[in-house]
């Protein structure tokens, strides 16, 4: 097992000839589904496993292909409104089997 040496703090001298950061020429870059969010609250679905408690019940996995034309305009669709593509296709589908809201 290696030795993990610990990092010390920069020294005074080398803090002295940092340049001072200038904020005021940094970008902003604005949360693309603030607006969505602050409408309709966190109701679209989260990344990731959910919390213990939260599961939604079984599922079972299923593959899709599409032809390239679909899968680009699938995408495109999905991300002006705000969706991944699984989260989307997933909407798509129990729409069209009326099975009530997706989990």
């Amino acid at each position: 097992m290696k030795k993990v040496r610990k990092q010390r703090e920069p020294s005074r001298a080398s803090l002295r000839e940092m340049p001072e950061v200038d904020f005021s020429k940094g970008k902003v870059f604005r949360n693309p589904y603030a607006a969505r969010i602050a409408a309709e609250g966190v109701t679209f679905p989260g990344r990731g496993r959910p919390k213990k408690g939260e599961e939604p019940g079984p599922t079972k996995a299923r593959s899709i292909r599409f032809p390239v034309q679909v899968d680009a305009a699938l995408e495109k669709a999905a991300k002006a409104r705000g969706l991944t593509v699984h989260a989307a296709v997933r909407t798509a589908v129990v729409a069209w089997i009326g099975a009530g809201e997706p989990r």
